[in-house]
């Protein structure tokens, strides 16, 4: 299997802080029951497909759930963790997961679940005690790991860090160096197996040899997130879409992105600076060549908007609703409501982020 981990990675961390401040615009906006709705028109009929989910128990914690294109579903397994934030990835045969929640400000250095994607069964694990852990993936035979940014606390002599009886230089005299580990789950403990010393900064665990062995990881981007360019505010596209939506419904700083599809250009609201996101209004052509609004899409103004593409159906999954559609017809082929992170079930194979960006606007 091809080993890639992406820099841009760590970008989706920056990303997923702006996503949440979004969602909090839409938070007065009370979720739907979970359920699989049927639109007013009949749905076109596509080929199956499976969907990654999660739900809000009424009481408390997240079900994480396998949702099927039928309307049946399969619980995998339910934490005392909120969803929102909730980070996953899967092992490379596809057989097990983790179930990453990062909030360590209340239970410590925060948690992650193993999870038998056959059995259902899952176990929790403290994350490392030692520095920040920027990721929780899988490596190419399987096993679980952790990488963590280390920076407070060190002992530092000169130009270098001792640490645990070693010397360890510190990269170009940096005032804000630290240090990264590696571990690796075993037996249920956290084995150190990588110590090296960075600049301190967001990419810090990028300096870990162990960082290439991941093929699946807690921050990575999605295979299918669709890519967002955003358009010059005095392009034609620009010009046609302000003709057409003279009211966004919210005032976010922004500018028109367009979105490439198999079925044509997608286009929406793109928010402004280094952390980017798409959000509401969502438009493209319709059937009379005109800009519309995607069929029984109907997410609030403030919602954010994630655009996947799987073969020849598009994901757009606001925060408790998604909707998917053909791409051939541009009609909508299922709609559900109450869910959470709602994306495509990875195939096998494709677990290795390959491409994805922030600009992709995914959390």
């Amino acid at each position: 299997m091809e080993v890639i981990f992406f820099r841009e990675e760590f970008n989706m961390v920056r990303t997923s802080s702006l996503f949440s401040a979004l969602l909090l615009l839409s938070a007065c906006q009370k979720p739907a029951e979970s359920s699989l709705t049927v639109p007013a028109a009949a749905p076109v009929k596509v080929a199956p497909f499976s969907l990654s989910v999660l739900r809000d128990e009424a009481s408390s914690g997240c079900t994480w759930l396998r949702l099927e294109s039928d309307g049946s579903r399969r619980a995998l397994v339910t934490v005392d963790a909120a969803c929102d934030g909730l980070q996953l990835a899967w092992s490379p045969d596809g057989r097990h997961a983790a179930v990453r929640d990062p909030a360590g400000s209340a239970r410590g250095p925060g948690r992650v679940w193993t999870v038998d994607l056959s059995s259902g069964q899952g176990s929790a694990q403290l994350l490392p005690e030692e520095g920040l852990t920027g990721a929780v993936g899988f490596d190419s035979v399987g096993r679980l790991v952790a990488l963590t940014a280390h920076t407070g606390e060190l002992v530092r002599r000169d130009d270098v860090f001792l640490f645990e009886g070693r010397r360890i230089p510190i990269p170009e005299l940096d005032e804000g160096a630290g240090l990264a580990h590696a571990y690796r789950l075993e037996a249920g403990a956290w084995k150190r197996i990588e110590t090296v010393a960075t600049r301190g900064d967001a990419d810090a665990v990028f300096a870990l040899a162990t960082t290439e062995m991941l093929v699946s990881s807690t921050v990575a981007g999605d295979v299918d997130a669709l890519a967002a360019q955003g358009l010059d505010e005095g392009s034609q596209d620009a010009a046609r879409l302000d003709a057409v939506v003279p009211e966004r419904g919210h005032d976010v700083f922004g500018g028109w992105a367009r979105v490439e599809s198999r079925g044509g250009p997608l286009f929406a609201w793109q928010t402004a600076g280094e952390q980017t996101a798409l959000m509401m209004p969502v438009r493209w052509e319709v059937e009379d060549g005109h800009l519309g609004e995607p069929e029984g899409l109907a997410l609030p103004a403030h919602s954010p908007v994630r655009a996947l593409a799987r073969g020849d159906l598009l994901l757009l999954a606001g925060e408790t609703q998604a909707r998917v559609y053909d791409l051939g017809s541009r009609r909508l082929a299922a709609s559900f409501d109450g869910f959470r992170s709602v994306r495509f079930w990875p195939e096998p194979g494709s677990r290795v982020p390959r491409g994805a960006t922030a600009a992709s606007g995914q959390p």
